[in-house]
């Protein structure tokens, strides 16, 4: 979790999309002057459009929704439409995002690990803006999703 102080009088009315009734609060990440949405709770982020790249250089620029995204039961904080999970890009984190506004949910822990397996990938010289999973999980991921494909429902 990005360390926040919460900001005093701001009176935030989106709820989480973990927690559900729990209001996010508003805070500024340590050495930034971004206001972030955060749960007291679950210690999830919620990132507006192009938020999580002005806090984190090692973040995807113009990150969309893919179309094999799959719909989260997760709501939007914003436009209470549901999210959809996908793969953050290079990464095994499955994060949440709003197909409307563009706004990005990533659970406690999400953001450090994105930001150390991207910096990681940069430093060698492989990180991709859209980039498949690598590795033994790629290949499971491939594996399973080839399974599902041919099953007959």
């Amino acid at each position: 979790m990005v360390e926040v102080q919460q900001e005093a009088g701001k009176d935030l009315k989106m709820n989480c999309p973990n927690c559900k009734t729990v209001s996010l609060k508003k805070g500024k990440p340590k050495n930034s002057n971004l206001t972030i949405d955060y749960c007291s709770r679950c210690k999830g982020i919620w990132f507006d459009e192009m938020e999580l790249e002005r806090i984190a250089s090692e973040a995807i620029k113009d990150l969309s929704v893919p179309s094999e995204a799959t719909k989260s039961p997760r709501l939007c904080p914003k436009c209470k439409k549901h999210l959809y999970e996908f793969n953050y890009p290079q990464t095994y984190v499955i994060i949440d995002m709003c197909k409307k506004c563009k706004g990005l949910w990533l659970d406690a822990g999400e953001l450090k690990e994105i930001q150390a397996v991207r910096k990681s990938l940069q430093e060698s010289g492989k990180a991709k803006e859209y980039g498949d999973v690598t590795g033994i999980k790629g290949k499971l991921l491939n594996l399973i999703d080839s399974a599902f494909d041919n099953l007959a429902l």
